[in-house]
């Protein structure tokens, strides 16, 4: 599956200007909720508080971007009940933001990268089951729309700095939760597909998923072929 063209459908469905101010409400959430929590404990180790505290910050942050031009958030249940998420929708996109703690920079996947991606798949269920359930969401026979995940990155919570992400990364997951992703990349690079707007023939969504179903589709022909 060709990643540059998923990437240039999220800048298509989203334009520029919702993304920034996505990015920015992200930021600031993360230093509101830095400044709390440093005004708030002084002996309780922020390991504890300081993950739930980043996290619904933002999910706060996000609820209140306004909308229009086909951009809405919208507070959404978590299933099971108990919890709830902002969910972007812009077009036929959609996307949740989920924080991932990291050791110090945001993660490199090469030698490693199907264990880690197992591992942040696992995690990443547990908030959006609906995105990695078989024959739902992304790839439902009803579905309408590509779902992604935005996902900042804080330091470690014993050491570093959290009053702001070390960046970001944009994923668009497998229909399933093994460790597979049609794109995982930082979100730096749309920027580039952005410049190329107005150049590029619109990229229709039934076509999208239909090629993303085939790369699902052959790659879990190659895993039967190798076992």
């Amino acid at each position: 599956m060709n990643q540059e063209e998923i990437s240039r459908f999220i800048c298509q469905e989203l334009p520029r200007h919702h993304l920034q101010s996505v990015l920015e409400s992200i930021e600031a959430a993360f230093n509101k909720s830095d400044r709390h929590l440093k005004a708030t404990y002084q002996n309780v180790p922020l390991a504890g508080p300081g993950p739930q505290s980043h996290h619904y910050m933002v999910q706060e942050a996000l609820l209140g971007l306004p909308g229009g031009e086909g951009f809405e958030v919208i507070n959404r249940a978590t299933r099971p009940a108990g919890g709830y998420y902002a969910l972007i929708r812009a077009g036929f996109l959609q996307i949740t933001t989920s924080i991932v703690t990291v050791d110090r920079v945001p993660p490199v996947r090469e030698a490693k990268f199907r264990r880690e991606l197992r591992v942040e798949n696992e995690r990443l269920q547990q908030q959006h089951p609906d995105f990695f359930a078989p024959f739902v969401p992304p790839f439902g026979p009803n579905d309408d729309s590509l779902h992604a995940l935005l996902l900042p990155h804080s330091a470690k919570w014993t050491e570093g700095d959290h009053s702001s992400p070390l960046g970001y990364v944009i994923a668009v997951p497998y229909s399933d939760h093994r460790a597979r992703y049609h794109l995982w990349a930082e979100v730096g690079q749309l920027w580039q597909y952005y410049d190329e707007e107005g150049e590029l023939p619109d990229v229709a969504y039934p076509t999208l998923r239909e090629r993303m179903r085939h790369a699902e589709s052959e790659d879990q022909s190659e895993e039967g072929g190798s076992e």
